[in-house]
């Protein structure tokens, strides 16, 4: 184990082993991963503490909860474990782009988003904030406890940009859950119309997830995506990092932090009404839609989560454990 990084024990929610949270170590983050699934998990958890000595536990899913409260009932085979920070990782939370009044009420942040209502627990030593633009606010609702800004990092043993190079049998793909939302469900029906009139390939699936959805964005030209709140989605990393160009309605929460519009992603109209046109252009001129690709991926590269948690997260722990150790030497 490499002394010079910080542990980090990181408790995973198991649908969320197919995302980058907490994914793998990084040059500044040794992370030991627990995917908190069958049977004996408290006695799994302990050998782990003992083991690996975390000096920060890291939490993630909406089972978040249930893991502080599995932490706390161990302290007393491991009383140090109270003094071991936690923190948590808050996904899409979207609650200045769904109702302004999130400004002013906490409740109705917590009606909003799980993920804020999970945050609310003081239990936590640092909340990390996906959604950039709901940083500022959720750190005042959230007072005392710290707050910072965390993109998404995907997993490069998944997302991996350096993978052979597919045959993209597929023109147009859409991976994606529906969730009954009206929109998403649009433009399967539109797209699907569209590509059977023009003879271009289409693909859509949903329910499927890591290296199986992986290979369909490499065999795709082109992704296409419909947000709920115009919210960034994990989709915009996964997809580009593999050269294939995503399409989406007009994204907000600050995505030109993030990625920029017309040269490393496309955009159609909200109502569809332009959606036909952006798919001829990409698909009829290759020059520009490989330079759209190739602009994305190299973007998308510095969002592997190696690099999310050497940038945004080793920093903060570095000074939480700081913190820690003042506060134990003045006690």
């Amino acid at each position: 184990m490499d002394k010079s990084t910080i542990r980090v024990l990181a408790l995973i929610y198991p649908i969320e082993k197919h995302v980058g949270h907490w994914a793998c170590s990084s040059s500044l983050l040794t992370i030991k991963r627990i995917i908190m699934s069958g049977e004996n998990l408290e006695e799994q958890v302990v050998d782990e503490i003992r083991e690996f000595k975390p000096e920060v536990i890291a939490v993630c899913g909406k089972a978040a909860i249930a893991y502080l409260d599995l932490l706390d009932d161990l302290t007393e085979q491991l009383p140090d474990i109270a003094e071991i920070p936690r923190v948590f990782k808050m996904q899409n939370s979207s609650l200045l782009l769904q109702s302004p009044e999130t400004m002013t009420s906490k409740k109705l942040c917590r009606d909003l988003s799980l993920w804020f209502k999970l945050a609310c627990d003081p239990r936590w030593s640092w909340i990390f904030v996906q959604t950039l633009n709901d940083v500022s606010l959720i750190r005042r609702h959230l007072a005392p406890v710290p707050v910072s800004a965390c993109p998404y990092g995907y997993d490069p043993a998944v997302f991996n940009p350096d993978l052979p190079e597919l045959k993209r049998i597929v023109d147009v793909g859409i991976y994606m859950n529906l969730r009954d939302d009206p929109g998403r469900k649009e433009l399967v029906a539109r797209t699907q119309e569209i590509c059977q009139r023009r003879g271009w390939s289409f693909d859509f699936v949903e329910g499927v997830y890591w290296h199986a959805y992986a290979k369909q964005i490499r065999n795709s030209k082109i992704a296409l995506h419909r947000s709920i709140h115009s919210e960034v989605p994990f989709r915009i990393y996964e997809t580009t990092v593999f050269g294939t160009v995503f399409v989406t309605d007009p994204l907000k929460a600050h995505i030109e932090d993030l990625f920029v519009e017309d040269l490393e992603y496309l955009t159609y109209q909200r109502d569809f009404s332009n959606l036909e046109t952006v798919l001829e252009k990409l698909l009829i001129h290759r020059d520009f839609r490989q330079n759209i690709g190739e602009n994305g991926q190299q973007r998308a590269r510095q969002y592997a989560w190696p690099m999310i948690a050497d940038k945004y997260i080793a920093p903060v722990l570095e000074k939480l454990l700081q913190r820690s150790s003042m506060r134990l030497n003045q006690g």
